[in-house]
This record gives C-alpha cells, sequence and structure tokens, in this order.
C-alpha cells in the first residue's frame, strides 16, 4: 500500500522474503511453525493461539539452558547490548526510510528486543532496543515500539528475540514496514551567522544516533579545520562588539577586581611553586627508573591488565590508540583468551579479525555465531585467523556463520588439535568433504550439526573417531536416519551424555534399545523423531539409563499410560519432561507421574486431549515446584 503527497511516498510493506534465522519450531520442507510463515499479510490476526500456519520460536524460558546439552556462555564482562536468543532477518521490495514497524503477534507476546535496519545487508543500525516483556494479557496484539527516525535506507530488518523470561512458546503472524521514499529530515533554515557546535550537533542528530559509525562521522564533520576557523572567527567578532560596548561602564569596577586577582594571584604562585618542587622531585624519581608512563606506569602490570579484563572489546581497541603504554598492554594476548563476537556480530567484519589476529596467540574460546552477514566477513580472511590464531583454540562456536565452507572445516580441523568443542548450527554450506575432515579432530566432546547437511555415513565416520564425545546435537538433520546413529553411538561413544535428535527420522524401538546401552545419558530430546508404537523400547532406555533427568517426547501420539506408569517407576531423576501431542494418556497416569518423580521442574502435556485446564489448575496447586504447560482453552490445533 502506498500513501503519496505532493513531496514524497509512504509505502506499507510486509515481508517479502526471510533470509536467515537461528530458529524455528518447523522443519525444513514443512508449513507449520517455519520462518517463512511472516512472509505477507497476517492470515491469523486478530485471533490468538498455538496455530501451525505462524512462525514460532524454538526454545522459551531457562529450560533449555539449565540442562546437559547446554553449551556453557563464552564471559564477555560489558557487551554493548544484552545477549539475546534468537533472531530472524527479513527483506522487504523496496527500500524506504523507516517510520514505524509493526509486529503481528499471535501468541505470548513479547519476545521481540531489538531492530535493527539495513540496505541489503550492510550497515546495520539499531532502530530500537528494549526488554522482554511478560505478564502481558494472553491475547493478539500488533507491537510497534517507537523506533529511531534513520537517515538511511532500509528493505531489511533482523529482528532479535530473548524468551528467556517466557513461560511458553512465542509466535508471529507478520511484520509490516512503514517507511518514506524521501528522508523527513529537514535542512536547518539559513542564518547570517555560521551555527554553534551545539547548534550542529543538535542538527545532525548525533546527541541521538545510536550507530558508533554516525556519532564518529558527525563529530569528524564539526572538528574538521574549516568548520572550527569558521567557530574562532565569530567568537572573536562577538567578544570585540560587546567590549566596545561596555568598556566606559566597567572600567573601575575592572580595577577593583585586578587588584583583588593580583593578591590572589601572589599567594596561588607560593603555593604552587611549593608543590613543583616535590613534583619534580618525584618526576626524577620516576626518570631514574627508566618509566614512560608517568604515575599510571608505577602501577603493577597485572593490576593494569586486571583493569583492562573489565572492559568491553570496543574500549579496549580505543584505548590501545591513546598511548604507548596502553597500546603496549592492550596487545597482550592475556587480553583475549576468550572472545565472544557474538554479542558484537554487526561490528565484526574482516578488518575485525585481521585486528585480532596480532593478539589472539593464547585463544581459546571463540564465538563468531551470527557474525559476518550477507559478505561482512569472507572465507579467506575467517582461515588466516584460524591459521594463525587457532593452534591452542579449544572451543569454536560459528552458528549462522554462512562464510563457513568445506575449506574453513579443513582449516579448522588441521590447525586446531586441542578442539573439544564445535559448534556450527545453520551453517549450510559445508558438506560431506568437509564433515569428513573433523575426524582429525579427536578430542571433540561437544558438537552441534543441527540443521546442516551431514549425511549418515559422513556422520558415522565422524562418531567412530570421537571417543570423547559427550554431547551431540542433530535437531533438523533430515538426512539422517536415527536407528542407525543410535546403534553407531551405542558401539562408538559409550560415554554420552546428551543427544539432541529434534526434528529427525526414522528413529524406533530398535534405536531406543541401542541407546539404552549409554548408561552415562541424562539429556534425551526426541521430539517429533519417534515413530510407532514405543512401549518396549522406552522400557528398555529407563532401566539402562537410570539418570535420565530430561526427556522429550513431543508429538508421540502411540504414548499410553503405561508408557507413563514406566517413566513413574524408573525415571526418579526426571526434571524435565515433554509429552506433548499425545492423545492416549488419562490425567490419573499423569497425576501419579508427578507424585513419582519429587525432582520434576518442567512437565509438558500441551494437546493431550484427555487433560482439561481443570487438571493442570489443581496440579499447579498440589505441586507447586513444577512448571505445568498445557490444558489452555486457546490452544485450537497440531498438526
Amino acid at each position: 500500500m502506498a500513501r503519496m503527497n505532493k513531496t514524497h511516498c509512504v509505502l506499507d510493506q510486509y515481508v517479502r522474503e526471510v533470509t536467515d534465522f537461528s530458529s524455528q519450531y518447523g522443519s525444513d520442507g514443512s508449513i507449520s511453525y517455519v520462518a517463512n510463515n511472516v512472509i505477507g499479510k497476517p492470515t491469523l490476526y486478530p485471533d490468538y493461539g498455538d496455530f501451525s500456519a505462524a512462525y514460532c520460536l524454538r526454545s522459551y524460558g531457562r529450560w533449555w539452558c539449565s540442562c546437559e546439552s547446554a553449551p556453557n556462555p563464552v564471559e564477555d564482562p560489558r557487551p554493548l547490548l544484552p545477549p539475546t536468543v534468537d533472531f530472524i532477518d527479513l527483506k522487504y521490495e523496496y527500500p524506504v526510510y523507516p517510520i514505524r514497524v509493526d509486529f503481528y503477534e499471535t501468541y505470548n507476546p513479547g519476545a521481540v528486543v531489538r531492530v535493527w535496519g539495513s540496505l541489503e545487508g550492510r550497515g546495520w543500525c539499531l532502530l530500537w532496543a528494549g526488554e522482554s516483556q511478560t505478564g502481558l494479557r494472553a491475547a493478539a496484539r500488533i507491537f510497534s515500539p517507537p523506533i529511531y527516525q534513520l537517515h538511511k535506507l532500509v528493505n531489511m530488518l533482523r529482528v532479535e528475540f530473548d524468551q528467556a523470561r517466557h513461560s511458553y512458546y512465542s509466535a508471529l503472524d507478520a511484520v509490516l514496514l512503514v517507511g518514506s521514499t524521501h528522508s523527513s529530515i529537514r535542512p536547518a533554515p539559513p542564518s547570517h551567522h555560521p551555527p554553534s557546535i551545539t547548534d550542529c550537533v543538535l542538527r545532525l542528530g548525533i546527541h541521538s544516533a545510536r550507530s558508533e559509525d554516525d556519532i564518529v562521522a558527525g563529530a569528524q564533520f564539526l572538528l574538521c579545520e574549516e568548520n572550527l576557523l569558521k567557530l574562532i572567527i565569530v567568537e572573536e567578532e562577538d567578544d570585540e562588539g560587546d567590549d566596545d560596548d561596555d568598556d566606559d561602564d566597567n572600567d573601575k569596577e575592572e580595577e577593583e577586581e585586578a587588584m583583588e586577582e593580583l593578591v590572589r594571584e601572589e599567594k596561588a604562585e607560593e603555593r604552587d611553586h611549593e608543590k613543583s618542587i616535590e613534583e619534580k622531585k618525584v618526576c626524577e624519581e620516576v626518570q631514574e627508573e627508566g618509566t614512560s608512563g608517568g604515575y599510571f606506569d608505577l602501577l603493577p602490570e597485572e593490576l593494569i591488565l586486571y583493569i583492562l579484563r573489565q572492559l568491553d572489546l570496543r574500549s579496549v581497541c580505543r584505548l590501545s590508540l591513546t598511548c604507548r603504554l596502553l597500546h603496549k598492554y592492550t596487545a597482550d594476548p592475556v587480553l583475549y583468551i576468550n572472545l565472544n563476537l557474538k554479542n558484537w556480530w554487526w561490528l565484526a567484519s574482516n578488518g575485525t579479525l585481521k585486528w585480532l589476529s596480532t593478539r589472539c596467540s593464547l585463544l581459546q574460546t571463540l564465538d563468531l555465531s551470527w557474525c559476518g552477514p550477507y559478505d561482512a566477513l569472507d572465507t579467506e580472511t575467517f582461515m588466516e585467523f584460524i591459521h594463525t590464531c587457532g593452534h591452542q583454540l579449544t572451543s569454536l562456536r560459528i552458528n549462522n556463520c554462512h562464510f563457513i565452507d568445506n575449506y574453513c572445516l579443513y582449516m579448522i580441523a588441521n590447525v586446531c588439535p586441542n578442539l573439544q568443542e564445535l559448534s556450527m548450527a545453520n551453517c549450510n554450506r559445508v558438506d560431506h568433504l568437509g564433515f569428513g575432515e573433523l575426524k582429525k579432530a579427536r578430542a571433540l566432546a561437544r558438537l552441534d550439526l543441527s540443521r546442516t547437511r551431514i549425511d549418515f555415513h559422513t556422520l558415522q565416520l565422524l562418531l567412530q573417531h570421537a571417543p570423547n564425545l559427550r554431547h551431540l546435537s542433530l535437531n533438523n538433520c533430515i538426512q539422517l536416519d536415527m536407528d542407525e546413529v543410535a546403534k553407531t553411538l551405542a558401539t562408538f561413544n559409550l560415554g554420552l551424555v546428551s543427544l539432541a535428535a529434534w526434528k529427525t527420522h526414522g528413529l524406533t524401538q530398535r534405536g531406543l534399545r541401542a541407546l539404552a546401552s549409554i548408561t552415562t545419558l541424562n539429556d534425551l530430546d526426541l521430539g517429533w523423531a519417534l515413530s510407532g508404537v514405543i512401549t518396549e523400547g522406552l522400557g528398555e532406555l529407563l532401566r539402562g539409563c537410570r539418570g535420565l533427568q530430561r526427556l522429550y517426547l513431543s508429538a508421540l501420539r502411540t504414548t499410553t499410560d503405561h508408557d507413563l506408569n514406566l517413566l513413574a517407576t524408573h525415571a526418579h531423576s526426571l526434571t524435565q519432561l515433554d509429552i506433548m501431542g499425545t492423545r492416549n494418556v488419562t490425567p490419573e497416569a499423569v497425576h501419579r507421574l508427578l507424585q513419582s518423580c519429587p525432582s520434576l521442574e518442567l512437565l509438558d502435556v500441551s494437546f493431550c486431549e484427555q487433560v482439561h485446564h481443570t487438571h493442570i489448575s489443581q496440579w499447579t496447586l498440589q505441586f507447586p515446584h513444577v512448571s505445568i504447560k498445557g490444558g489452555l482453552r486457546h490452544q485450537v490445533r497440531i498438526v
């Protein structure tokens, strides 16, 4: 829709394309709960509920962070913005100057916390940032955050979500971008005198700029030699005019003030002379010791490095340009043992890695997730960085890094012999040739290949060469036969602690029997992966894995009361259980399970046809330590 007048055109645009995202509840090739459901006009609003035609995020609450399969957060003492959980990139047909963004939220609203804008994915600028909203009314809404009026054309949005404080899944129906084809910023009216620096700051909007590039560019323009000379000339002329008008009236007052000032200056000179003698002695002592940083250089090196470790990475970069002393200390490799660039994704570029490459000789942990979108980082620069700084790397996270290809994995596998963790979810440019190189990374203990193109034969090769593997994530890897994967794990990876196989295929009783031999398993996500009757295999699994704490059996239609009785008998250590979408279990069996699992903290019985909201209300009062999901009247369907 377009609204036109004599000067400009205002466009209302819905999403044309989803170019990237970090998670979705649905699987690729499906139309249920997938990111592509935000394309086009809203189809569900103003209805509220768990609709499969919406875009639904994969996680909620802190449950996904409080389990064995969750990786430890990478140290980042002072991120520029609070960390978020997920994102989605949206592209629109026409570039516009953004005026408003509307989010059509149809389930558990309030997860949107940041909105970025860019033209073709380059030069991201923050349009709005806020906190996640909880305690909102259970109703659909249009959320329109007050965005910054950017003087820049935009045809892409990145929306970031933080659903860590939400009680259940969040969903979006559509995202509307309202923008003008012409900038709304008008030039300042003509003036006889050049404007002051304050006037320039207000006119250019530097006082409210949120982008570092905008602030730096504005400051450089204002402080250029030509502008400063103009301001000095104007101020001198104004001062001379004022002096001519007031000389006759103020001569006597000035003489008296001058005498008083002279007396004060004489006393001050005496005090300053005494201080200067003492300071001179101290300076001579400092020079004799050979230092060049004055008093600051007298601090112990350990204390200086401790102070620098409390700073964010951008501040450290700026300090390196202030003096030789700080340049030396900010180049100390001790400051760059753990790097979390995910929290700085919009600033990370080829230049960032080149600057860091001279400082990261001791690098052990690197989180580069979300960095380098739309060619901000390239394969060659990343490979050079790993070749230079990756020899001591033990943890590498490159989720949603679409510059990663087969050559990058070759470099990682050959340069990082101590690599214990590799997370590369949503890296879709790697095939069996690149994955095959990982057989050289024999120290791997944690491997996340979610939503990649890994095939069974290549995965089997990796598992045979990873005897120390403890955590494996294969979510949404649709090319795998999970029964065969389970048999391979039972043969070569008997120390496995967690397995995430959500939205995979082919797992039956055979696979459960194989997993039962891995007695160390305590975290198992088989949501949407199981098929057929599993009672016998589930019994063997529970008897074999006595320490099972987290079990997701989402959308397993054949689950019965007998299966819940097995859980109540053998799984006393359970803390999280998801049996969403089960048609055959009765409230009595669920109640018996709640009584038998004293450590249970989360129970999802959504869309269990025989469990109603009245049962949930009763159980919530009886078991207040358990967060029970389901039985809500607005849950209308499941596919």
